[in-house]
């Protein structure tokens, strides 16, 4: 059935009228359409970005009736729009939905990767009001407790930036809707620990780089041991997921799948047999295991939640929160500096269909642009490395080397498998159009079935689960090697990272590798398109904390060029060392053992001509993506080290400049970054709340 014929279905049973019921409350009310009246308006605060973590800030600011709050927002707003709506995973985006439709998404690439033999690799964000929050695949999951011991640890214990600072706003930000007691996981198994065998501590095999990390800490606030046993924190035990991990009355609605495909049962089962057993507490801070992962996802009505619809809609009558859309921001505006030396922003200028304005902040400006938009903003503000800026012709505001830098992703590869003929998968739609009618019309009349689904089954797991403790060791010995020999070219930052990281090697409650099931086609490393009347699956290795790290800057003063992305993917041979394995992990363990490889019926890609590691590598070139998951270019961390902002995530140097977005994580977490964001965002507007 060709793509555009399931659309037209899909459109025509769901119908103009149905979206337009579905949606009735999301009107248009703060949305402000003239520049001028929104430049005319006197702003407590500014946020520059609508998306997932600006709207957040944004919305719960307006909560104070004396404070006047705007959004200025390069996207427009989209209502009504099943493109963002209909939560039918990857199915319907891969049918050209909103990734890679520059009316959603900003279309950015990374610079030609060197050792991906020149690839540039794509980065969807959402250009449109509620970020990246309406175009992702709805995971809202969370970190291993002990990473954001880490965070804590890197930041002194400033701020509560642990498990417990953050766990209340992990609830603050949701609705949770448990699964049915039919979907609490579809047949799976009963386990609930994890059973994984300790092997043989890594921690005397690293010890010459924590020897060079503390001498080159010394002149700092850390050290090395506090590092250490913030990184062995967090407890085995399994609590209950209920009241203690969940909030019931948030904007985001997080829930559960409602329908499994086919592949779900055996493919868990293949897991258990092999040591990962089923988890059914991930969101306690214990996210070790397969699990039924819950999705921004708000099964009553069926749709997508996102920041648009959580925290803008139901605000959009207060006359103190206004949103201007489709005008990006071009530069912060510097008033003078303050009796501390402190530089002081009093307006933001932006640009719509080429002509400038200004907004005033009498109070703050928040920066919520994102990972690739924050850095980018504040280096045309004169805030950053000067010798980086200085030659674009930008005067120097605050000297901030650490702007742009320490950027970090979740780098993945994908493996195709086909399917024997009768089981049921996303295909479907694509090869049936009386079940794509059918679909189309169940979910018009009752928001669920296939539709409404999205991916739900992720592992995450160390990498004891899959690797020998003689492997292991030979690993951790070369990244050893390689750190002690690149110390001195390392950021502070970075070098405490890696004593984190290191650590975190040994500690199985932090997971290493998380896999992803994709029930239906998705692109993989040679396959761009499906063939018609097959089923597929797709499992999918995402490295969760890489050694490498990249950089974001800008190369022209024009606010209108995109900046330069360059995620550095496999500079470390860690990273490149522990894809391979966890590909060949899938390839030839996992997709072999039984009842999963009764489903499969050939190796799609790589074919199953590949067996070698010079094959897996060479087709890691081409496969290598990006999960959609940078973060970490305004970092959360001492100036000393090379951060940003401080613990209440002001930028440094700046009495009134803060950053609210992904671009703070100080460290990646083995999650996808959806729920932290939002919990980034709901902190940030007690913080400033309790400031002001």
């Amino acid at each position: 059935m060709a793509v555009l014929s399931f659309r037209s279905v899909l459109w025509s049973c769901l119908g103009v009228s149905f979206l337009e019921l579905a949606h009735a409350h999301l009107e248009a009310r703060g949305i402000v359409t003239s520049p001028e009246t929104f430049a005319a308006t006197s702003f407590d605060f500014v946020v520059v970005g609508g998306g997932t973590a600006g709207l957040t800030v944004a919305a719960r600011l307006a909560e104070e009736e004396g404070w006047t709050v705007g959004v200025i927002e390069a996207g427009q707003y989209r209502p009504n729009d099943a493109l963002i709506d209909v939560p039918s995973g990857s199915d319907l985006k891969n049918f050209g939905a909103a990734v890679g439709n520059a009316n959603y998404d900003w279309l950015y690439t990374t610079v030609p990767q060197t050792n991906l033999n020149g690839k540039a690799v794509r980065h969807p964000r959402g250009k449109v009001l509620g970020g990246s929050s309406a175009i992702n695949f709805e995971i809202f999951n969370r970190p291993a407790k002990g990473e954001l011991s880490g965070w804590s640890a890197l930041n002194l214990g400033l701020g509560s930036w642990s498990w417990s600072g953050l766990l209340p706003y992990y609830k603050k930000s949701e609705t949770y809707k448990p699964p049915r007691p039919e979907d609490v996981f579809p047949l799976a198994s009963t386990t609930r620990r994890r059973a994984f065998q300790r092997r043989q501590n890594t921690t005397d095999v690293a010890d010459a780089f924590y020897t060079a990390a503390e001498s080159a800490l010394g002149p700092t606030s850390l050290n090395v041991d506090d590092l250490l046993a913030a990184a062995d924190d967090g407890s085995d035990t399994a609590s209950k997921r209920d009241d203690p991990y969940h909030g019931f009355s948030g904007p985001v609605h997080a829930s559960h799948n409602e329908w499994y495909s086919d592949l779900a049962h055996p493919y868990i089962l293949s897991m258990n047999s092999l040591g990962i057993a089923t988890n059914f507490n991930p969101d306690s801070g214990d996210n070790v295991g397969i699990y039924n992962c819950p999705a921004a996802v708000d099964r009553e009505a069926g749709v997508r939640s996102y920041a648009a619809r959580a925290y803008y809609a139901p605000n959009a009558a207060k006359t103190n929160f206004l949103v201007l859309t489709g005008a990006q921001a071009t530069k912060i505006n510097w008033k003078s500096t303050d009796v501390n030396g402190l530089a002081v922003a009093e307006s933001v200028s932006f640009v719509v269909d080429g002509a400038s304005y200004t907004a005033q902040a009498s109070k703050e400006i928040i920066l919520s642009g994102g990972v690739f938009n924050t850095p980018q903003l504040l280096e045309l503000s004169g805030v950053g490395n000067p010798s980086i800026i200085n030659p674009l012709g930008i005067t120097t505001k605050i000297n901030l080397p650490g702007v742009g830098e320490n950027l970090q992703d979740h780098a993945y590869i994908s493996l195709g498998f086909t399917i024997k003929p009768g089981y049921h998968t996303w295909d479907e739609l694509r090869n049936n159009a009386t079940f794509a009618a059918q679909a189309a019309a169940q979910y018009a009349a009752t928001k669920d079935g296939i539709l409404a689904s999205n991916v739900g089954v992720l592992s995450f797991f160390p990498l004891q689960t899959f690797l020998s403790a003689s492997k292991i060791r030979s690993i951790v010995k070369t990244l050893v090697s390689d750190l002690v020999s690149s110390t001195s070219s390392m950021s502070l930052l970075h070098i405490a990272q890696s004593v984190l990281q290191l650590a975190w090697l040994s500690n199985q409650s932090i997971p290493q590798v998380e896999i992803v099931m994709v029930p239906g086609f998705n692109p993989t490393g040679t396959v761009t398109a499906p063939s018609a009347g097959t089923n597929y699956l797709v499992l999918t290795a995402a490295l969760q904390h890489s050694f490498s790290r990249g950089t974001v800057h800008i190369t022209s003063n024009d606010a209108l060029v995109k900046p330069a992305i360059d995620p550095k993917y496999l500079s470390n041979a860690f990273d490149k060392t522990v894809l391979l394995e966890a590909v060949k992990y899938i390839r030839n363990t996992l997709a072999t053992s039984a009842p999963l490889s009764n489903f499969i019926d050939t190796f799609n890609d790589p074919p199953a001509s590949s067996t070698t590691d010079a094959d897996y590598e060479s087709y890691m070139k081409v496969a290598l993506e990006s999960l959609k998951h940078p973060v970490g270019t305004a970092a959360l961390a001492p100036k000393e080290l090379g951060g940003v902002v401080s613990p209440q995530l002001l930028v440094y140097g700046s009495k009134n400049v803060r950053v609210v977005d992904a671009s703070v994580f100080p460290q990646h977490i083995s999650a996808h970054a959806q729920s932290t964001t939002y919990a980034i965002g709901e902190k940030a507007a007690d913080i400033i709340k309790s400031l002001w």
